[in-house]
C-alpha cells in the first residue's frame, strides 16, 4: 500500500492481518484501534503482521500527513 488509493483487508477475528506499506517520504504508519505504528522511511517497503483480536473497521494512515491508506475490517 502506498496511499495512491485507499485499500480494504478483510480478515476474520484471530487471523494474522499481513500487508507491506511503502511511502515516498519519511512517514509513520498508524492502525487506528490497535494503537499499533510503525515507521516509514522513504522508499522502502515495510512488512506488518499482527493478530485479528478486535473486531470492527478501522482506518490505517500515513499519520503524519494525515492520509487514509486502508480499512481494516475485521469481521466475526
Amino acid at each position: 500500500m502506498t496511499g495512491a488509493e485507499v485499500k480494504t483487508i478483510k480478515v476474520k477475528k484471530g487471523e494474522q492481518v499481513r500487508f507491506r506499506v511503502r511511502s515516498s517520504v519519511a512517514e509513520e504508519l498508524h492502525v487506528h484501534g490497535y494503537d499499533l505504528s510503525r515507521p516509514l522511511k522513504p522508499g522502502v517497503t515495510v512488512p506488518v503482521s499482527f493478530k485479528a483480536t478486535i473486531e470492527g473497521i478501522f482506518e490505517l494512515e500515513f499519520e503524519q500527513s494525515g492520509t487514509p491508506i486502508a480499512s481494516l475490517e475485521v469481521q466475526p
